[in-house]
């Protein structure tokens, strides 16, 4: 019987990314195999990058025609342009990739190979070894010496809620979800950059943040109020689909939120524009709670707050809020978005009190 032949080693990975981004980046290579080439494919280096101003001078020297790049899109790609700029800014001859995290519609736009950066499915951490240059091996342990020491960040930067955070650590189980949710006027003047959207469009819509009084009640009146509102936008042409689709989902965040608090679930939230920004995710810390994903706003598929909950072996409960755009745009029309989330909670509601209910 002939000896067997080793497996080839993986290219040597360089990455040069926005500072938080580096772990979900680690994990989506450590997840998904198929995207560092082997030796013998002739690449003896891999470049990650999310922004080509961030690659070093000299990354289209000598050694281009050994090295394989990848551009990470962490927020789909809404403009073709994006990878077109950096193509032409590598030069034709470069091998360059795009990984999407989200929406993949507009890469038929592009001449160049793409693929996501989180395989489908059901993700394992298990793959092969991975060879870093000495900069990125440095950078990553890094990070996952932060993963360690986030609950410390959390209490530090409470701001007076210090006594909440500890017991969001070291307390009892609680449905938790931090991140975007409902609308307030700093998150929808974002969205509005982000889509190139006049915010003075929305001088007279309603924020439930604003609300004294907030209640699922009160809620259901302003859900009511501004699907009418965002679908007469949409009518009139005056925001695009990806606009309408994304602000419905947070829409809907919120409304689950508040159907959680009205059956008297105890229940964490901190919003990332409140200010105050608290990492329950990427920590191997607070598994004692019953997580919600809503999955991301910017298009289906595994990304960086899910990928984190499975990567730490965290519970959680994943919330189906997305619809096909002319049936959410009907019942946005008739002032009824609340009977689109509701079929959902209908599902999950009794997952979510049993989880509760149970011991850990």
């Amino acid at each position: 019987m002939g000896r067997l032949q080793d497996r080839p080693s993986p290219a040597k990975i360089s990455m040069y990314l926005g500072s938080s981004k580096y772990w979900w980046a680690y994990l989506g290579i450590k997840s998904n195999p198929s995207i560092v080439p082997p030796l013998n494919d002739g690449f003896d280096r891999a470049v990650f990058f999310d922004d080509i101003s961030l690659l070093p001078p000299g990354h289209d020297g000598p050694g281009l025609h050994s090295t394989k790049f990848f551009y990470i899109l962490w927020d789909g790609l809404r403009d073709g342009r994006l990878i077109e700029k950096a193509g032409l800014s590598l030069g034709r001859d470069a091998d360059l990739t795009a990984l999407i995290v989200g929406e993949v519609s507009q890469m038929s736009q592009v001449e160049y190979k793409f693929q996501s950066l989180y395989r489908e499915g059901e993700l394992s951490f298990n793959g092969s070894p991975l060879r870093f240059d000495l900069r990125t091996a440095a950078i990553l342990l890094g990070a996952r010496i932060k993963t360690v020491l986030m609950p410390l960040k959390n209490i530090f930067q409470s701001e007076g809620r210090i006594i909440q955070s500890i017991k969001l650590l070291l307390g009892k189980k609680q449905v938790v979800f931090c991140g975007s949710f409902g609308t307030s006027p700093l998150l929808m003047k974002m969205f509005c950059e982000r889509h190139s959207i006049d915010f003075s469009l929305f001088a007279k819509y309603e924020f439930y943040c604003n609300d004294p009084n907030p209640s699922l009640d009160n809620y259901r009146r302003y859900l009511r109020n501004d699907g009418l509102f965002l679908a007469d936008l949409y009518n009139r042409s005056r925001i695009n689909a990806a606009f309408f689709l994304s602000v419905v989902h947070l829409l809907g965040r919120e409304y689950f939120i508040e159907k959680i608090r009205s059956a008297g679930v105890d229940i964490f939230v901190n919003g990332y524009t409140a200010g105050r920004n608290i990492n329950v995710y990427t920590t191997p810390f607070y598994s004692q709670h019953i997580f919600i994903d809503f999955g991301s706003i910017v298009g289906t598929g595994n990304y960086p707050r899910l990928v984190d909950l499975n990567y730490f072996k965290k519970t959680f409960v994943k919330i189906e809020l997305r619809g096909a755009l002319d049936d959410l745009l009907a019942l946005a029309s008739r002032g009824s978005l609340d009977t689109h989330f509701d079929r959902e909670w209908a599902l999950k509601a009794p997952q979510i009190l049993r989880l509760m209910a149970r011991s850990k």
